[in-house]
Order: structure tokens, then C-alpha cells, then sequence
């Protein structure tokens, strides 16, 4: 029996148009659907008070948190996505002791803003209250900080009043840089940093030696003599050493004796 060959049903032939019309609507209905969806869904991220920010955590030193919360509040619903991540880590960084703030977002409604304090380098002290310094000359305080065990500065323009001058800013520089170099040397540990009306800079050491340093220059050859004589005498020996001319350096020891070159 010979094979018979399929044919397009009558219907197809008479109207070829009918099912090309019926996949394009099948198409358009679905993409009107799928823009529905997704103006939905960008209401409800972006607009919706569902996923309003709630609650605002501060994560870090409490002291600090505690400054910092009135600088990074926001209105009432406002929308997660929508909160100005940037401008909070902004507002927040602009406090004196907050070094770096992160704000994170936490689904359905949290902010995360976590708070990366300054560490102090040193102080200045006064009667009610102290001022703390970061190694890079930053000043700043902390409640009930007072600073024990860091070096002390005392300065002609470090008074309460005047402690954030540009005065007081290039005496805190320049103290911070005898600091640094000193500070690589455990012997040459310093309690206390002063200056004179002449800017004429007094260093005192853990064993109680006071040292003149004079100028901030040559302080290389300068903590080089006084580890010297710390090598030579012993640190709890020397009474005061005067370096403000390393060429004519000289140091007093404790008991009296004649002073000696380091």
C-alpha cells in the first residue's frame, strides 16, 4: 500500500493568520505581566513602608556610639534602600573621636553602623577634664578618659581655650614627631613632653630623667646620645641631660657627681 504523505488541516490553510495573531498575544500578555512584576517589585523595595528602616544599631565603643547616635538618625520610614548609607558613615566620621564608620544593610528594616574609634597617641591634661591625641595630631575626647599611662603634652598654646588653635596644632606636630622617634627605643620611653615660651622642647623619660632637647632637629644624633649614656650609666642614673647641641651634650647623674658628656 503506498505511503500516504500529511497535509496541513483545511483549517490552517484557509486561516494562517488566527495562530501567528494568537502567539503574539500570548507574548504581549506576558510581558505586560512581567513589567507588572517588576514595578512591583521596585515598589516594594524602593517605596514600600514594609521594608522601612526600623531600628538603627551602633556597633563599637559605647562612649563613642553614644556621640554618635544623634548624627546618624533619620526620618520616620524611611525605606532601607533608599537610607543614605554614605552620608551617615559621613555625618559620623565627622566626630573628633571616630576615626571610620560602616553602615551595612540588614533585611527587613536595620541599619548596621559599625564605629571604628581613634586610639589616643597621648593627652593634655587639665583640672575638670583631658583632651586626647591620635598619631596623627587629631584631638579629642572621651568621656571619663583621662589617659593614665600615656605620654603628657604641656605646651604654651595647649590651654583649654586654645588647645585646637594652629598654634597648638604645630606643637602637638611637633611633639608627636620626637614621640615617634623615640618611641622605637623601649629605654627612651617618654611620660611627658613640655614646651617653653622659646619652643625649647623638655622631655621626661620613665626613670624620671628629665632631657633638653631644645630644637625639633638633629633628633636622630640626639636620641643616639641619650641611649648612649642610658648604656653607659643606666636610665635610673641620670638625672637631667641637656642635648639641645648635641656637639656639647652633657647629662647630670643622681648623686651629685660632675656632669660628663653622654
Amino acid at each position: 500500500m503506498p505511503t500516504r504523505a500529511h497535509s496541513p488541516s483545511l483549517g490552517a490553510l484557509a486561516h494562517p493568520k488566527i495562530g501567528i495573531g494568537w502567539v503574539a498575544g500570548l507574548r504581549l500578555a506576558a510581558t505586560l505581566l512581567l513589567m507588572a512584576l517588576a514595578v512591583e517589585v521596585a515598589y516594594i523595595a524602593f517605596a514600600s513602608p514594609r521594608l522601612a528602616v526600623r531600628e538603627i544599631t551602633l556597633i563599637g565603643d559605647p562612649r563613642v556610639c553614644r556621640q554618635a547616635a544623634a548624627e546618624i538618625s533619620l526620618p520616620a520610614n524611611t525605606n532601607i534602600f533608599r537610607a543614605p548609607a554614605r552620608v551617615l558613615a559621613r555625618r559620623a566620621e565627622a566626630l573628633p573621636p571616630i576615626r571610620r564608620a560602616y553602615v551595612s544593610r540588614q533585611l527587613p528594616g536595620r541599619l548596621a553602623v559599625t564605629i571604628e574609634r581613634r586610639e589616643a597617641a597621648a593627652v593634655i591634661r587639665y583640672a575638670q577634664h583631658s583632651l586626647l591625641v591620635d598619631p596623627e595630631g587629631v584631638v579629642f575626647t572621651l568621656e571619663d578618659e583621662w589617659g593614665w599611662g600615656l605620654p603628657e603634652l604641656i605646651g604654651l598654646h595647649l590651654t583649654e581655650a586654645d588647645a585646637r588653635s594652629a598654634a597648638a596644632q604645630a606643637e602637638i606636630a611637633d611633639m608627636l614627631t620626637v614621640l615617634r622617634l623615640l618611641g622605637t627605643d623601649p629605654r627612651l620611653r617618654v611620660t611627658r613632653l613640655e614646651y617653653d615660651g622659646e619652643r625649647d622642647l623638655e622631655v621626661t623619660l620613665c626613670s624620671g630623667a628629665r632631657v633638653q632637647l631644645g630644637a625639633i632637629t638633629e633628633l636622630e644624633e640626639k636620641a643616639r646620645l641619650l641611649a648612649a649614656a642610658i648604656d653607659q650609666l643606666g636610665g635610673d642614673r641620670i638625672e637631667y641631660a641637656n642635648l639641645s647641641d648635641p656637639r656639647a651634650a652633657y647629662w647630670r647623674p643622681r648623686d651629685g657627681q660632675v656632669p660628663s658628656a653622654p
